[in-house]
């Protein structure tokens, strides 16, 4: 009976986790469907797997906090978006944005066409590290919010 308790101790990890992960997915989604889409904006895209560890749910957390607490004008008013794609399941996206692992893509869209986007690199290497994070993340829409006026 001992070597149940492992087990089940899994499989209920893993269960919150993936929950975890639909449930933040859901509230971006219908945060976005409430907000205006302007023909120039920022949208911020977490490029997430189907299934995702501790790791990626703290970048996921991190920035949409970073975001609502550095640009809550911008997002209540649609100019900045924060959405979160599976790019196993959105392949187009994928192959827009060449991603193949957990990455944050900043787009800035003109006129209704995207014109130009950065991927940021460091969000790996900046995980957990959650100063240095949250200012590479506010750097690069900030930057991205400039070119958009």
């Amino acid at each position: 009976m001992r070597f149940l308790a492992p087990i089940v101790a899994a499989v209920l990890a893993s269960m919150v986790l993936v929950g975890c992960g639909e449930a933040s997915t859901a509230s971006v989604t219908a945060a976005t469907a409430n907000t205006p889409n302007p023909a120039n904006r920022v949208a911020v895209y977490y490029m997430h797997r189907t299934f995702r560890c501790f790791s990626c749910l703290w970048i996921e957390n991190t920035t949409r906090q970073t975001l609502k607490e550095s640009f809550p004008s911008e997002l209540a008013s649609g100019r900045l978006e924060l959405r979160v794609e599976d790019y196993w399941k959105r392949k187009d996206l994928a192959r827009q944005y060449d991603v193949n692992t957990v990455s944050i893509v900043v787009v800035n869209v003109a006129d209704g066409q995207e014109v130009s986007h950065r991927t940021l690199d460091k969000v790996w290497d900046l995980k957990l590290k959650n100063e240095e994070f949250r200012a590479y993340i506010t750097e690069a829409v900030r930057a991205a919010l400039n070119k958009a006026k």
